[in-house]
């Protein structure tokens, strides 16, 4: 078991730690592990759920291709393993509401709901192609339409009432190479306006719009909130949510415009791959 001494790191390091250890299991890579400190505290508790889940997504896959032989389709597989990952994703999510049932730290609580939304964002893409006919592509609109809803039931208060104002341009389809990083994207930016964007307003508006520009998706989110600090650069931030959404967005070669006129907006144009 890997360990280390964590006075040094930040809550949100210790966070980014152990999402991408998640994120390398949605990339069927069972390889990497959480180093466990010795604080014995909230991380390394979920630190070592992962870790087991990691062993047992392993152990799996292994069993799965050693039965490849005895399936007579493909599609069978790539079903299974697929609700595989998608269950147990689910199981660290559910893990994480477990640990937030014993936290009163509110920096503490938004932390581990921030990583549950994310790993939904994962799980959602592996519920979708175990369901879809071909197994490899999702719809984008569909997919956009399912995790705002989620988002929106995560962070929905009865003194808020936000709403959704769709633009999505049907027939997109997208594989989980491009499905996983957009879908995180998305996650963070639409967590951000429902976090921050309506402070001191009873109702709020975000308007999400895609269409397709020849070989090219245009992304855009946009809020009708009190929008984003002045000379704002999303590649200087320092949360981890906006690194994310930068870094993200490297990985799949989009070129990203954030700007701020009655409220935040995020213009993101990338690649059909």
């Amino acid at each position: 078991m890997v360990r280390y001494d964590n006075t040094s790191l930040s809550k949100n390091a210790r966070a980014n730690e152990i999402l991408e250890v998640v994120l390398s299991f949605a990339r069927m890579d069972f390889s990497h592990k959480v180093p466990i400190s010795e604080d014995d505290d909230v991380f390394d508790g979920i630190g070592a759920g992962v870790n087991m889940l990691g062993e047992e997504l392993r152990h799996s896959a292994l069993t799965i291709k050693e039965k490849e032989h005895l399936l007579r389709e493909k599609e069978h597989l790539l079903k299974e393993i697929h609700h595989r990952v998608k269950n147990n994703l689910q199981i660290v999510s559910s893990l994480l509401n477990l640990q937030s049932d014993s936290i009163v730290d509110p920096k503490l609580l938004l932390l581990i709901k921030e990583s549950h939304n994310r790993i939904n964002s994962m799980a959602l893409v592996h519920e979708m192609l175990y369901k879809s006919t071909n197994l490899r592509t999702i719809e984008l609109k569909e997919y956009i339409e399912l995790l705002s809803s989620s988002v929106n039931m995560s962070y929905s208060s009865p003194a808020k009432e936000i709403s959704f104002n769709y633009a999505i341009e049907t027939g997109v389809f997208l594989d989980i190479d491009m499905m996983i990083p957009i879908g995180l994207i998305l996650n963070e930016i639409l967590s951000n306006s429902f976090k921050y964007a309506f402070e001191g307003k009873k109702k709020g508006v975000i308007g999400i719009t895609l269409k397709r520009k020849g070989q090219e998706l245009n992304l855009i989110v946009c809020d009708d909130g009190i929008g984003l600090e002045k000379k704002f650069d999303i590649k200087k931030q320092n949360s981890l949510g906006m690194q994310l959404i930068h870094m993200l967005g490297e990985q799949i070669d989009a070129k990203m415009k954030v700007s701020s006129k009655n409220g935040a907006c995020y213009d993101i144009t990338f690649p059909l791959k």
